[in-house]
């Protein structure tokens, strides 16, 4: 089988040997390189070009992922996967977001660690814990949400207004006399607003209206 030549990044010494020393104990991963740093990531990438890079997040100089920001704009089939302490949904998805190929726990034993270097080399991806209809799932879930807050940076001011009653839970009647305009006038308004969101029902509308609301007013405070 041919060996599958890995690079690995992170700024603590101790764990980047402990590392080394399992792959080489595997026979069939080469460990190339290592960096301390996302900069030294990025530099050993450029010369070694290796089939897998093994990289934790948070590292002086430059961080994982902007490293393999940046290396996957100058090299689209670049596989990169990801150590951390952490696995939220927000971080899965950034990962995907800049076309990486999974996130590991740093409590991964060495046996998991060494079959998801492998699946990430034929081509794959290696989420610990996740299934690929999971990631889909979640990563379809934060695009969904995405597209709402750039929906929502295009809101008239008076949409904006009608977010916020309808959060307060007013009848069309009472905001139309709130804002000294006509009932039709906001109902059509409703209308765009359900249609820009995809929504369906006055429920989601209700929903969407609280959360806007939250944020706006979150926002407020922490100017």
């Amino acid at each position: 089988m041919k060996q599958i030549r890995i690079l690995i990044a992170d700024d603590h010494n101790i764990l980047r040997q402990g590392l080394a020393d399992i792959f080489r104990n595997s026979r069939i991963i080469s460990v190339i390189a290592e960096a301390e740093n996302g900069q030294k990531l990025y530099d050993s990438y450029e010369l070694l070009k290796p089939d897998v890079v093994l990289t934790d997040i948070e590292m002086p100089v430059m961080n994982g992922l902007k490293a393999a920001k940046k290396i996957i704009q100058s090299h689209p089939d670049a596989k990169i996967l990801f150590l951390s302490m952490y696995s939220s949904e927000e971080l899965i998805y950034k990962i995907e977001s800049l076309s990486g190929k999974g996130l590991l726990p740093k409590t991964i034993d060495n046996k998991e660690l060494i079959k998801a270097v492998k699946v990430v080399a034929a081509g794959g991806k290696y989420y610990f814990g996740k299934s690929e209809k999971e990631i889909n799932a979640l990563k379809k879930r934060f695009d969904l949400i995405l597209a709402k807050e750039d929906d929502a940076a295009s809101f008239t001011a008076r949409q904006k207004s009608i977010l916020l009653l309808i959060a307060e839970g007013r009848t069309s009647e009472e905001i139309a006399d709130k804002l000294l305009i006509s009932k039709k006038t906001i109902d059509a308004d409703r209308s765009k607003l359900m249609d820009k969101l995809n929504l369906t029902s006055v429920a989601q509308l209700m929903k969407y209206a609280l959360e806007y609301t939250q944020k706006t007013r979150g926002a407020n405070f922490s100017e």
